[in-house]
């Protein structure tokens, strides 16, 4: 008979503990803020939190990056492949998810910086920066460049800082998706 109370004051803490954790949780917050959802109700440019057009260029970025993985991946695991197809693809995916890190904790960088928001992507050749702000000057572009050149764990010979207002950003998307 003890076993089953102890059983049952385990499942009643559980259920206790996560009825808390779903209450207290940061993710239900941008619903009572908004019923609407992220959209904003009065068309104007939100100026806090990450801009949606800037997350679905991470969204494409991270889909063929995964495409790749899977690729790797799919080299690891077939057993007609040489040790060293193996260990480059292996490699090789070590790589991919090492840059996607980096470019990440620079977006964060930039962002704490004071920007609205930043959008990296990095490649064998070079880092393309976007980041958003109304206003922009050498020594800034100068300073992020000196943080990307410093975050990535590989030489660059090409770093590009692209300055661009929120209506920009927004105007590049929408015009770059309704071509594709």
């Amino acid at each position: 008979m003890l076993k089953k109370n102890q059983l049952v004051l385990i499942l009643l803490t559980l259920v206790l503990m996560l009825s808390v954790f779903y209450i207290r949780s940061p993710f239900n917050n941008n619903d009572e803020k908004n019923p609407e959802g992220d959209q904003n109700v009065s068309g104007e440019v939100e100026e806090t939190g990450r801009m949606e057009e800037l997350q679905s260029l991470r969204v494409i970025l991270n889909e063929e990056r995964a495409a790749q993985v899977l690729g790797l991946d799919a080299i690891i695991a077939d057993s007609n492949k040489t040790v060293e197809e193996k260990n480059s693809a292996l490699e090789e995916k070590h790589y991919i998810n090492g840059l996607t890190e980096q470019e990440l904790l620079l977006e964060v960088q930039i962002i704490s910086k004071g920007y609205r928001d930043a959008f990296v992507h990095a490649t064998n050749t070079g880092v393309d920066i976007t980041v958003v702000a109304n206003e922009n000057t050498a020594s800034t572009a100068n300073q992020i460049i000196v943080m990307a050149l410093t975050s990535f764990n590989q030489e660059f010979d090409n770093v590009t800082v692209n300055f661009q207002t929120a209506e920009e950003v927004m105007g590049t998307v929408n015009n770059e998706s309704s071509e594709s």
